[in-house]
């Protein structure tokens, strides 16, 4: 028997099994958005079409533009899904709420690939600060490369720390920003998945 061959076999099995969990994550992960959701429309409804209704008034679609920008630029700041729930709960545009959230996502993913590549590397503290997420997220990129970053942008893997991994790592910027462009594959699934939990839970 062929060891290289057995061993590209065995690598095969094992990228299928991560994928698929991947995939059920990814599932569950939506499945549990919908079911918060619903149960915050059915116990907190006025309360947030009270918050919603002032963030609309005074922020509109460049607050949830800016908001995805520093989300995905500065990790931890406010989880996109926050932004998304003001959107569904503030009875906004889709296709707008969409275009403005994966635009400002995709600016602030490339705000972390420049931080990642040129800033990053120059100072010690700064390394550490992303060496925890590197050590989980480099198996992805030398493993699937460009679709790293296409399931960053889709899936519970964090996208902003992605963005600082291939960065620093010095993948092409063409590859990062066409990987990103699955952002607004993201923001449409969770969108609709949102709504259809706000409206069920009338």
């Amino acid at each position: 028997m062929n060891p290289t061959k057995t061993s590209h076999s065995e690598s095969s099995v094992s990228t299928k099994q991560e994928l698929k969990k991947i995939l059920i994550q990814t599932a569950i992960s939506i499945v549990i958005v919908v079911g918060i959701v619903f149960a915050l429309a059915y116990f907190f409804r006025k309360p947030l079409l009270g918050l919603s209704s002032v963030f609309v008034e005074l922020f509109g679609y460049l607050g949830l533009f800016f908001g995805m920008m520093l989300s995905d630029s500065l990790p931890a700041f406010i989880p996109p899904d926050a932004f998304l729930m003001l959107a569904v709960t503030g009875n906004m545009n889709g296709l707008l709420t969409i275009f403005w959230m994966g635009t400002g996502s995709i600016i602030g993913g490339s705000l972390a690939y420049v931080i990642g590549r040129y800033l990053i590397p120059r100072f010690h503290l700064g390394r550490q600060m992303v060496l925890h997420y590197e050590d989980r997220l480099l198996p992805y990129v030398r493993r699937y490369g460009f679709w790293a970053v296409v399931l960053a942008a889709l899936t519970p893997i964090p996208y902003s720390w992605m963005a600082y991994t291939v960065g620093t790592f010095k993948m092409k910027y063409r590859l990062f920003f066409l990987g990103s462009l699955f952002r607004f594959a993201r923001m449409a699934i969770y969108f609709y998945a949102m709504l259809a939990g706000w409206v069920s839970g009338v």
